[in-house]
């Protein structure tokens, strides 16, 4: 019976670790470069569904977005990027709302941005 114990106190202090691991991934530099990364794919992936005219697509990739946007730590979380992702919430709310005309439009400007801030930031 004791064995059994110690196995599971030892089996759930290891998935504590390995889970903690992943909730802290983006605090150091290559997790954030990999969220940002995430970030733009996942907006170029709504505005290219909103662009087909599928709002649903357009909806659970600007939510998977900002879901990566959240893991992004340090100097790279900046006022600009933040400001890019509100824009980021009108083209979700554009595409819940059936207006996927704006929410590809959005897609493209906040894509730019995005593209520009990694260039200045991620270096």
């Amino acid at each position: 019976m004791k064995m059994s114990k110690i196995s599971t106190v030892v089996s759930s202090a290891l998935l504590a670790l390995a889970v903690s691991g992943n909730v802290f991934a983006a605090e150091n530099a290559e997790g954030v470069k990999e969220h940002f990364a995430l970030t733009q794919k996942e907006v170029k992936e709504a505005q290219a569904a909103a662009a087909a005219g599928n709002k649903e697509e357009c909806v659970k990739h600007y939510k998977q977005a900002k879901q990566h946007y959240k893991e992004i730590t340090g100097n790279a979380a900046s006022m600009r990027l933040q400001k890019a992702i509100d824009v980021m919430q009108t083209g979700k709310e554009a595409c819940q709302a059936g207006d996927v005309a704006k929410g590809a439009e959005v897609g493209v400007h906040v894509s730019k941005e995005l593209d520009e801030i990694a260039k200045e930031s991620l270096k």
